[in-house]
């Protein structure tokens, strides 16, 4: 009887500990922006997207990671990309990041995509923000796009995704950590 109940603690403990591992399924995250009080519901996966600098040094790299997000303001939805520009690079070595680009061209499966910069103040009160998975530990420059739906599923289904600032540094960005499956995600929680 003893080592029954024993058993039974033990048995308890155990089940207790696997619900206390489950890991919940990747998914989007919502989160109120305190500044504007906006609802974001962003990526719960950013993509990475790197261009070799070996003409600087060896295993330098230029980084744009790239955020989708759908912002609510008072019922208004709109969805955009927040593009963090960083780099390995010692800024004393090499010239500055070009602050607030244009345009941002992103080539996927061969289709050119030329992104406008959203310049309004929703825009601007979210360039900062940590909810957009800014890189920590690196100096960034964010510029936010505009984008619809069908944008967003054609890169998130695209075989071939690769980004350049046609009006500056000419050199383009290639994958370099594939979060399109997170733009997928966002697409599905927002429809």
């Amino acid at each position: 009887m003893k080592g029954t109940r024993i058993a039974r603690i033990f048995a308890w403990l155990f089940v207790a500990g696997l619900s206390g591992c489950v890991t919940p399924p990747p998914g989007p995250r919502q989160v109120l922006d305190a500044k504007t009080g906006a609802t974001l519901m962003v990526v719960d996966e950013p993509l990475i997207l790197a261009r070799e600098r070996r003409d600087v040094a060896v295993q330098a790299r230029d980084y744009l990671t790239v955020v989708a997000a759908e912002i609510n303001l008072s019922g208004r939805r709109r969805l955009f990309l927040a593009v963090h520009e960083w780099s390995t690079i010692d800024s004393r070595a090499t010239s500055p990041m070009i602050r607030g680009h244009p345009a941002l061209l992103l080539v996927a499966d061969g289709r050119d995509l030329r992104l406008e910069t959203a310049v309004d103040q929703a825009a601007t009160a979210l360039m900062g923000s940590s909810d957009l998975l800014r890189p920590e530990d690196a100096i960034v420059t964010t510029t936010l796009y505009d984008v619809d739906a069908a944008t967003l599923d054609y890169l998130a289904t695209s075989k071939t995704l690769a980004a350049a600032y046609p009006e500056s540094f000419a050199l383009p960005y290639h994958i370099w950590r594939d979060g399109r499956p997170a733009l997928t995600r966002l697409l599905t929680t927002i429809r």
